[in-house]
């Protein structure tokens, strides 16, 4: 299976713990590395080259010389960069997000589906093992409707919506909505927009 690998760099354990609770609430998505401080930063990203790295900007000295250079060897790597409440906006153009610590987990997920949704579709999951009606089950999730509104637009009961939910968990291994939400995206079950 298919995995999207994430490496966080903050030395905060609060917004390093809560940021990895956010991202292992995505199908497919794993936080292969945590690093706590700047000294060996560049080689394990080198050398993990995850797909996302979430970085405290107070770990790069000149986030406009080192983003490229430190990590030369992370050509798909997307850098998003974790930022205080002061924020310096000279700096977030060498990024392709940023996350701040005053944003709420709604916020967060947002970004991380959008980022998510950029990955090249070779590399992301298929949506085979789902019945029609299972992906039906899944948009209406996704949307954020209830059992009992999904139950009233499909057309069948709140009880047949619990057993697709239940068997849509047992197929995809995702008992979070954020990780259907992001599920939806990927396979084209919704669009980012909806």
């Amino acid at each position: 299976m298919y995995r999207i690998k994430f490496i966080t760099a903050e030395d905060s354990y609060i917004i390093r713990t809560g940021l990895n609770k956010i991202i292992h609430g995505f199908h497919n998505a794993e936080v292969i590395k945590e690093i706590r401080s700047k000294d060996k930063l560049s080689k394990i990203v080198n050398k993990y080259n995850p797909h996302f790295l979430f970085i405290n900007i107070k770990m790069l000295e000149n986030p406009h010389k080192d983003i490229r250079k430190i990590f030369n060897k992370t050509i798909k790597t997307k850098f998003i960069a974790i930022v205080g409440t002061k924020r310096k906006n000279e700096y977030f153009r060498y990024f392709d997000e940023t996350i701040g610590i005053d944003n709420s987990k709604f916020e967060i997920s947002r970004k991380i589906l959008k980022l998510i949704s950029q990955i090249p579709n070779q590399q992301k999951t298929n949506n085979a093992e789902l019945s029609e009606r299972e992906k039906e089950v899944v948009k209406q999730i996704a949307l954020g409707k209830t059992n009992k509104k999904a139950a009233e637009i499909l057309f069948i009961s709140p009880h047949t919506v619990i057993t697709h939910r239940k068997n849509i968990a047992n197929k995809l291994g995702i008992r979070t909505v954020s990780g259907l939400t992001i599920y939806a995206i990927l396979n084209k079950i919704i669009s980012i927009n909806e």
